[in-house]
């Protein structure tokens, strides 16, 4: 699929009467097949218009590329994100279907770290169609049937759902923590911001959040523990020759990050809040 779509000279269709008359209207070009009509201009091969008969009734598909985006039959249309749901998908929709595409705001509804994550349900919204009876979930693939009164059946989408992190097993979790918490917090203050690179250190480091969550339980591993945090949250910044800095780095910044691989760790701490409606 193209990432900048050139909607320069495409029709706005929306009805099987529309995509009929444009198809009639427009003759093929020389050498092409002759159920096909170019959308718009004779040049732009991307973008066209399909004439099918389908158990006897002539039906239109209109597709970029490759991918069939948009179905119009004499009762209905029916659209599709093909599988590339991007920018220039979303508004050849827009553009031949007349409808309108929102984008889904998956952070209102799952927080960080779990906004994409694959084992929750949301992962697979890649859009939102906006109807006269509320805002319909769309998944990549799927094909979803559009009555040209401007409804649509509300039980063919996703169903979002909305979580939350719950504090009370973080609080439970970030317990054996605490104490690498007030090292760090002191070595900061005390000037110490940011570290090298060492790798003899760096060698120590156990793979996977779960080991290294485990090795910084421990106390005799509290410099390992603050090397390791501190790389993975400081900023280099310039040399000031006032205060000969060379890292930003505050305790807010490590606890985020320290809460990050927690949280990646346990995802039972991620909990549903409510039924969502996106009417």
């Amino acid at each position: 699929m193209g990432f900048h779509i050139n909607e320069y000279s495409m029709p706005r269709l929306g009805t099987y009467e529309q995509a009929k008359e444009y198809f009639n209207n427009n003759a093929p070009v020389r050498g092409e097949n002759k159920s096909i009509r170019r959308l718009g201009d004779r040049y732009a091969r991307e973008k066209w218009l399909r004439q099918e008969i389908k158990d006897g009734i002539e039906t239109y598909v209109a597709g970029y590329y490759r991918t069939d985006l948009v179905r119009f039959y004499p009762t209905h249309k029916e659209i599709t994100l093909g599988g590339y749901p991007s920018y220039s998908t979303k508004r050849f929709i827009e553009r031949v279907a007349s409808l309108w595409l929102v984008e889904f705001e998956h952070k209102r509804y799952v927080p960080a770290p779990f906004t994409r994550q694959p084992n929750v349900v949301n992962n697979e919204i890649e859009g939102m169609l906006s109807m006269k009876n509320g805002y319909h979930c769309m998944d990549a693939y799927s094909w979803y049937r559009v009555e040209y009164d401007g409804n649509t059946n509300a039980e063919q989408y996703i169903k979002p759902k909305k979580f939350k992190v719950d504090p009370a097993q973080m609080r439970e979790l970030r317990k054996p923590y605490k104490n690498l918490i007030k090292y760090v917090d002191t070595i900061i203050k005390l000037g110490n911001a940011g570290v090298e690179s060492d790798q003899k250190l760096t060698d120590q480091i156990p793979e996977g959040h779960g080991r290294i969550l485990e090795m910084m339980k421990h106390e005799n591993n509290m410099y390992l523990a603050h090397y390791y945090l501190l790389k993975n949250t400081q900023h280099r910044v310039y040399w000031n020759a006032g205060t000969g800095d060379k890292f930003h780095v505050t305790i807010g910044m490590v606890k985020r990050f320290l809460d990050k691989i927690i949280k990646l760790e346990n995802p039972q701490v991620l909990v549903e809040v409510e039924p969502v409606t996106n009417s």
